[in-house]
């Protein structure tokens, strides 16, 4: 999804309210059948409305906090990587990735104090009236141990690229 860093933060507000609502609108042939299409299409409308405002709100403000860079495909890869390309601006960098910590440091305890609460209704769920709650349960535990798993590798690797902006300061100053 790297082009659509490219994109204004309205336009991605948009694609992803009607994606929402394309996914809503699916998912209630089997969450609620007894819904007429035009209910349908008008719940998964407002639903959609609702999804791509807020996401489009908090998108601007965490875009605002990265800066410039993020929105360069060279900053993802470095990300990843862990490393600092030669040739960047020290100062937009280290607003970047901090910024990036700042995104990353709380999921070390908001993921298991929400998803594992999740997973556990999902399969309670799932066990006392629907069987379809078995896909939210598989959905919540996925999403718990990929977040369990990378934060703490990146939260490495950004500490490690902060360290080398600072190398790379101290060594320009003198």
């Amino acid at each position: 999804m790297g082009w659509m860093r490219q994109l204004p933060t309205w336009m991605v507000g948009v694609i992803a309210a009607v994606v929402f609502a394309v996914f809503w609108f699916a998912s209630t042939f089997l969450t609620t059948p007894e819904l007429g299409i035009g209910a349908r299409v008008l719940v998964s409308g407002v639903v959609g409305a609702f999804y791509g405002i807020f996401m489009g709100f908090w998108l601007g403000r965490t875009r605002r906090g990265y800066g410039g860079v993020a929105r360069r495909p060279e900053f993802g890869k470095a990300v990843r990587r862990g490393t600092v390309p030669a040739d960047v601006d020290i100062t937009e960098w280290r607003q970047a990735l901090r910024h990036h910590q700042v995104q990353y440091r709380p999921l070390r305890w908001v993921a298991p104090a929400l998803y594992l609460p999740m997973t556990a209704l999902s399969i309670w769920l799932a066990t006392t009236s629907e069987p379809l709650f078995w896909f939210g349960a598989a959905f919540f535990l996925i999403v718990f141990i990929v977040t369990v798993v990378t934060t703490p590798r990146v939260l490495r690797k950004t500490t490690a690229m902060l360290t080398e902006l600072d190398r790379r300061e101290q060594h320009v100053r003198q």
